[in-house]
């Protein structure tokens, strides 16, 4: 209906001034924290979004602008509550000024709310998935981070390495972290590698197979591996699972496996009088 359409545009300004009032008055923190200029030139930005999709078979303009919204809001801390919030006080602005301007005209006022309906819902799903996606990568960006932060080969002592696990070890991990140690035992010439497993919640059939193909690899490249930090629910697991390790060597804890790894460099602990 085109008079609708003609009123929003015309009253859009007035209404921009009144939502930006309101949206104030509800201590909205994502727009609270706006200042005033860039506040009211978010809401001018909504409206004229809103007002293009009015004119239009489909909405468009107003999903793609709370997309975007969405998309670079979403690692600031924002929620998609507030933003919401800011968007459902713009369209009941737009309402209560059409009640009065349109009075009894409820043809024009029940084209309104058809309206408001259609580009409301596209808006607010737009901005939902865009949202979660943009969160998800946020995830799994910093689940990566961490994957790489406790991926790390430590020289425990010459020629001995200490490669701490922490979390859970699925394929694609051991992928990631087996080529990391062969190359860390290459370049320090190492002959024992200590395997921590102190900081993985269990040591399953799969987790132990992970394990013993890096064990493997050590080998192979003419060190020794040695399984350290199996504690006792860890061990009961994996006797329960039938796990085997074969003759990968394990000690209860990391003081046990360096001494370990000591002798066999023919070295040992001694105080000093």
């Amino acid at each position: 209906m085109q008079r609708v359409i003609e009123a929003f545009w015309e009253r859009l300004e007035d209404n921009v001034t009144a939502s930006c009032a309101r949206v104030e008055a509800a201590y909205i923190p994502f727009y609270r924290d706006l200042p005033k200029e860039a506040r009211r030139g978010a809401f001018k930005r909504a409206f004229e979004a809103m007002g293009q999709d009015l004119r239009a078979s489909e909405s468009q303009a107003f999903p793609a602008l709370l997309r975007a919204i969405g998309e670079q809001r979403s690692g600031l801390g924002v929620t998609i509550t507030d933003i919401l919030r800011g968007m459902l006080i713009g369209f009941e602005v737009v309402t209560e000024d059409f009640a009065i301007f349109f009075g009894d005209d409820l043809e024009a006022r029940v084209h309104w709310e058809q309206l408001r309906a259609r580009v409301s819902y596209m808006g607010a799903a737009a901005l939902a998935d865009a949202y979660l996606a943009a969160r998800e990568k946020l995830v799994r960006a910093q689940a990566e981070e961490i994957v790489k932060l406790s991926a790390r080969v430590l020289p425990l002592y010459p020629g001995i390495l200490v490669l701490p696990l922490v979390g859970a070890l699925d394929a694609a991990r051991a992928a990631h972290l087996t080529p990391l140690l062969l190359q860390a035992v290459v370049e320090n010439q190492s002959r024992v590698v200590l395997l921590d497993v102190t900081g993985l919640p269990s040591v399953g059939a799969e987790t132990a197979e992970h394990l013993m193909g890096a064990a493997r690899g050590v080998e192979l490249l003419g060190a020794t591996a040695i399984l350290v930090g199996v504690r006792p629910h860890m061990a009961r697991a994996m006797v329960e699972a039938g796990v085997d390790l074969g003759t990968l060597r394990s000690r209860a804890d990391l003081a046990s496996g360096l001494r370990d790894a000591l002798d066999q460099l023919g070295l040992t602990i001694a105080r000093k009088r």
